[in-house]
C-alpha cells in the first residue's frame, strides 16, 4: 500500500520582527505494509501494540526514510513515528520497520 510520511519543520523565529518563518513540510513517499511488532520494543517503549502498529516500509526513493517524530496516515488514522529500524545493508536505506503511535 502507498503511504506517505510526513515531516514538518517549524520556521525560524526572527527576533528583530517578532515573527516566524512559514514552516516547511517535507513527504517522504514509499510503500507499508503492517507486520507483527516485537513485544521486547513495546515494552521498552511503553506501548501497546493494538494501538501502535508496526509497518515494512520501503521507500519510493533510495535512501529516503522517515524520521521520530514524522506523521503517516494508516488506516484512515494520522499516527506519529515513534521508532525506525533501518534495513541499510550498504549504510543507505532500503527498508524500515517504522512503529507508529497516536
Amino acid at each position: 500500500m502507498s503511504v506517505v510520511f510526513t515531516r514538518t519543520v517549524p520556521g525560524t523565529y526572527n527576533p528583530a520582527t517578532d515573527t516566524f518563518t512559514t514552516p516547511t513540510e517535507t513527504t517522504i513517499p514509499g510503500s507499508a505494509i503492517q507486520v507483527r511488532g516485537d513485544p521486547e520494543t513495546y515494552r521498552a517503549m511503553s506501548l501497546i501494540q493494538s494501538e501502535a502498529p508496526t509497518l515494512f516500509w520501503t521507500p519510493a526513493t533510495y535512501g529516503e526514510y522517515p524520521e521520530p517524530g514524522d506523521t503517516v496516515v494508516w488506516a484512515s488514522t494520522t499516527y506519529t513515528v515513534r521508532d525506525v529500524l533501518k534495513i541499510q545493508p550498504d549504510g543507505v536505506c532500503i527498508a524500515a520497520r517504522v512503529i507508529v503511535g497516536t
